[in-house]
């Protein structure tokens, strides 16, 4: 149903939908004023009653009247969407004012977590935050760099009172340190590294090693956070006059730089026709291994220490010195970086330190038992004063054959061929001999005079020694620390299972063998580190009359 309104004046036709009477003061087309009387009645509309105001309003064509009906059906429609744009408009509003404030307010919460920065002082300049990672690893490419890379081994040995020294570098990420096989060869689970920052890290164990060419690879504990590596990647024969830098720890002169030049290559075979008797043919080193012989000045210390050139590049690994021509000797990089390549990254675990123990004589030594009476003889017809070098030699050669055949004894080592009763009696008949020397027997004179020789003549690996010196501490059982000497000389001395009792500041005469070892110690309350000779001190006597013997009481 609806109602249909017409302009008296220009015959507009308006549907209303409405049930009620429709009245409609102005004609939306001519805009002149209508009846206020006439009105519309209800009644049937059918299809043709309603032009088609939807179909012509979207079509855009038409008649002009067909125009102005949709303009009036656009009109109306314009008001409806106009409505629709604005409620959108709105509620967009609204929703920008809710996010707005919520980011404000999680920006008031992130302020209030934000430590609060310190006011900069005038003239102050904040350097920008390092970024640090996990673990960070450079490649040395100077010698100032290479010192960073370069690391103190120490070997506690003898229980703790003698430490062994030598070099190593880092070589890998994982915490891979190369040195000498001859060093970790006695290794246990005590020993650590120490760097030239003064940090000290503990070794797991043994990655790789390579007897025959006295290499070996380290692995560390715990890796440090920032690690300086050496470059192995050096392939070439260095040139004759080559110029080469070692570094070590010479005679505990820690992290020290030598300079030198590369005086010959040669190969383990060219080694053995010069010296037949080079420790390179106790290791069995392959006949073509190549060796690099130089002059940069090496020490018992520089062991298992690079050889590098001027960019910091390691050309070789230190191994050995000739002392008399002092020329070093290092095998070849490549030898090192073939045993890292090849190298399963399984750790050999070290094992506990062992006690001390009376070992290290082979049983061939070569000694003339029947020299034992006729020099002890010839140091009592001198009173124990050597005159010169040739003199206290005699004395040396005594202790040297005396001290042999005792620690062979102990040892239970029997040398081939020869009846265990000869080697008994010789041990007996030292002894026989030593035990009748009277402590007044070593004079004042005597004293000086056998230290100033020990010195001049130096102590040898596997020669005699005799000196007196002073007791100075029992670093472990069955170890003595003397000092000696105008200059204050240290010396280890390893005693006998019954050895005498000798109490601090005591003088002792030792009659013995310098061992192939050497240790390091730590003396007085500074822990000053000194490199010192280990003797086996299987004759010593303690010169300290027993009147001097403190013993707690006091004569009537």
């Amino acid at each position: 149903m609806g109602n249909v309104w017409v302009c008296q004046h220009c015959g507009c036709r308006i549907v209303v939908r409405s049930s009620k009477p429709a009245v409609i003061k102005v004609c939306p087309r001519c805009g002149r004023g209508s009846d206020a009387s006439q009105e519309t009645t209800p009644r049937e509309q059918s299809s043709e009653s309603f032009p088609p105001l939807v179909t012509e309003s979207f079509a855009g064509r038409g008649r002009r009247s067909k125009g102005r009906r949709r303009k009036l059906f656009l009109g109306s429609n314009y008001g409806f969407a106009l409505a629709l744009t604005a409620g959108v408009v709105l509620i967009g509003l609204a929703v920008l004012a809710i996010w707005l404030a919520g980011g404000f307010s999680a920006s008031r919460e992130r302020a209030a977590r934000r430590p609060v920065s310190q006011p900069k002082s005038q003239g102050e300049t904040i350097p920008p935050p390092l970024e640090w990672t996990s673990r960070q690893v450079f490649v040395a490419k100077t010698l100032d760099q290479v010192k960073e890379a370069v690391v103190k081994i120490e070997i506690p040995l003898e229980g703790g009172a003698a430490i062994e020294t030598g070099t190593g570098f880092f070589i890998d990420k994982r915490g891979w340190i190369a040195t000498n096989y001859h060093l970790v060869q006695n290794m246990n689970n005590r020993a650590y590294v120490r760097s030239a920052g003064g940090q000290t890290y503990r070794i797991a164990g043994i990655v790789a090693e390579a007897p025959a060419m006295d290499l070996a690879i380290l692995e560390l504990a715990e890796r440090p956070v920032r690690m300086m590596i050496l470059d192995l990647s050096y392939n070439d024969t260095p040139r004759l006059g080559t110029e080469v830098y070692a570094f070590g720890h010479p005679y505990n002169v820690d992290f020290s730089l030598s300079r030198g030049v590369v005086s010959r290559v040669l190969t383990t075979a060219e080694l053995i026709q010069n010296f037949p008797d080079h420790i390179v043919t106790k290791i069995k080193s392959p006949p073509a291994m190549i060796w690099i012989q130089h002059d940069a000045r090496i020490s018992p210390g520089n062991s298992g220490g690079p050889l590098l050139d001027g960019t910091g590049r390691v050309i070789g690994v230190n191994t050995f010195v000739h002392k008399l021509a002092q020329y070093g000797f290092a095998s070849h990089i490549r030898y090192l970086r073939e045993l890292a390549q090849g190298a399963s990254g399984v750790i050999r675990s070290l094992p506990e330190p062992a006690p001390p123990r009376l070992e290290g004589i082979a049983s061939e030594s070569v000694v003339d038992l029947r020299q034992i009476s006729p020099l002890w003889q010839f140091a009592e017809s001198i009173g124990w004063v050597p005159q010169d070098v040739e003199q206290y030699q005699k004395l040396a050669e005594w202790a040297r054959i005396a001290n042999i055949v005792k620690l062979l004894q102990i040892q239970g080592k029997i040398p081939e061929g020869v009846p265990p009763t000869v080697l008994d009696q010789a041990v007996v008949e030292a002894e026989g001999l030593f035990k009748a020397l009277a402590p007044d027997r070593i004079s004042g004179e005597a004293r000086n005079r056998l230290n100033d020789l020990a010195t001049q003549m130096g102590f040898q690996p596997l020669n005699g020694i005799v000196f007196v010196g002073h007791l100075v501490a029992e670093p472990s059982p069955g170890m003595i620390l003397l000092e000696f000497g105008s200059e204050k000389q240290h010396a280890l001395v390893r005693l006998r299972p019954d050895r005498p009792d000798v109490r601090t500041g005591a003088a002792v005469f030792v009659a013995g063998l310098v061992s192939p070892q050497a240790a390091e110690i730590r003396i007085g309350q500074e822990g000053r580190h000194e490199r010192v000779p280990l003797v086996w001190g299987m004759f010593v006597l303690n010169l300290e009359r027993p009147s001097q013997t403190t013993s707690g009481e006091t004569g009537p």
